[in-house]
């Protein structure tokens, strides 16, 4: 029986024929990243959104505040707002769309309290106001925030030496739109008896930039592991040092560090992602530069003395008879 004699990729590459095995796991993977990427798009085009529920007890006169997120600085510990204010009450807004009397409307949390004031004759409007949020940074990509707000209204006459003098309250409705980018929000309204309007707001990643942040983590530590494998194999002579390797494994250790910003709202150093996986990809990338190093000055010099040794070894000589 003959023996028919396979090919040497290694001295003749050429196209490998794929064979069933090969094609199922293509079509598998293939199958596998086309639903990971629909998901992923699905779930981005959906997100950014906002949740509101109230209670049954809001007023039905009174003066309107819709509130909308403009942005989330979790290193402040800050999510900006903006509060658009109108009314339908006669006795708040005149018929030609001003206000009817002088109005304020507080915004007080645990950082304390902002005002917007409407003097009589103004016209209604927006302002941007800028209120604490309670979370935990390190947390990312898996940090929440959250805050409790009350949102009061009333006509306030102005006096001497600058104080405004509270004259009557207003009731308050409040109302939400919009979202942040990247950001799912969840607005909850009580309605007090005072009468005031207690604001619950919640702020969550969004499931695409969960996943974004997870990806990239990761690649960097996969990457940094493949190195460290390769690095183990050149060490123990298993494999021979090639000098690409030292420049690609030193890459990695300027690499990794410009990979982590590239994160979606990547946070400052020292958050949880450092502690349990970026730093352990740095270390393995230092480790693996390390080992082939050594492995390049081994193997070196046991070529270099392979030559010194043939340079020297001595000449036959053949004698005649």
């Amino acid at each position: 029986m003959q023996n028919v004699a396979m090919p040497n990729y290694a001295t003749d590459p050429h196209p490998r024929k794929l064979s069933k095995k090969g094609w199922t796991f293509l079509g598998i993977t293939a199958a596998i990243v086309i639903a990971i990427y629909t998901l992923v798009v699905v779930f981005y085009s959906v997100e950014g959104g906002s949740t509101f529920s109230d209670s049954d007890q809001a007023p039905t006169t009174g003066i309107s505040a819709i509130l909308e997120p403009i942005s989330v600085t979790p290193e402040a510990s800050v999510a900006t707002l903006r509060i658009t204010l109108a009314s339908n009450d006669k006795a708040i807004e005149a018929p030609d769309g001003r206000a009817a009397d002088n109005i304020r409307v507080t915004v007080s949390g645990p950082d304390g309290s902002q005002e917007v004031r409407i003097v009589q004759g103004a016209a209604f409007g927006r302002a941007e106001i800028e209120v604490g949020i309670s979370g935990e940074l390190a947390q990312y990509p898996f940090d929440t925030y959250a805050g409790n707000y009350f949102i009061t209204a009333d006509f306030f006459d102005r006096e001497s030496g600058g104080v405004n003098q509270t004259r009557e309250t207003i009731p308050v409705l409040v109302t939400t739109r919009g979202a942040v980018n990247g950001w799912d929000t969840e607005f909850a309204v009580e309605y007090t008896a005072a009468p005031d309007a207690v604001v619950s707001i919640g702020f969550e990643r969004a499931f695409s930039t969960k996943l974004f942040a997870l990806v990239l983590v990761t690649l960097a530590f996969v990457v940094s592991l493949i190195a460290l494998i390769i690095s183990l194999l050149v060490f123990s002579n298993r494999r021979k040092i090639e000098i690409a390797l030292l420049a690609w494994s030193g890459s990695l250790i300027f690499a990794l560090p410009i990979l982590r910003t590239y994160l979606p709202g990547a946070p400052p150093i020292g958050a949880a992602v450092d502690i349990y996986v970026f730093l352990w990809s740095i270390v393995m990338a230092f480790v693996a530069v390390f080992l082939i190093v050594a492995a390049w000055i081994s193997q070196k010099g046991a070529e270099l003395r392979q030559e010194y040794e043939s340079s020297n070894e001595p000449t036959g000589q053949s004698h005649g008879t």
